[in-house]
């Protein structure tokens, strides 16, 4: 999974450049100049703000002859352990995270519209 990176002083996030140190990638920020360790800045929850996430698989899917459903690749998806909890102890049972869940870590919208019953995207299957 691609990691959003933005710069911490204001923001940006199209005009940063990247260069390897013996520490780390250095980030340097075109707009202000402001330069920064990568990794320093944990990745955190989009919905709680918390730094508990998770990678899982999920799975890459096609049509492949009209309604027939295929998996055609996996992929790595960040779950937050507070707010995709259902979701990650569910696919700790060996199985991918489906395609039309919308993870709470990334999208708060996602979280807002399963707690008010709105949209059911987990779709479970055995």
């Amino acid at each position: 999974m691609t990691r959003r990176i933005a710069c911490p002083s204001c923001g940006e996030t199209e005009d940063l450049a990247g260069s390897p140190s013996p520490e780390g990638i250095v980030i340097r920020c075109g707009c202000c100049d402001t330069s920064w360790l990568r990794d320093a800045v944990p990745e955190t929850c989009a919905t709680c703000g918390g730094t508990e996430l998770e990678t899982r698989p999920r799975a890459l899917t096609q049509y492949s002859r009209g309604t027939q459903l295929s998996i055609v690749g996996m992929t790595e998806i960040m779950l937050c352990r507070v707010c995709d909890a259902e979701m990650l102890e569910w696919s700790k049972t060996g199985r991918a995270v489906p395609p039309t869940y919308r993870p709470a870590a990334i999208d708060p919208e996602a979280a807002k519209e399963r707690a008010e019953g709105e949209e059911d995207d987990r779709r479970l299957t055995p």
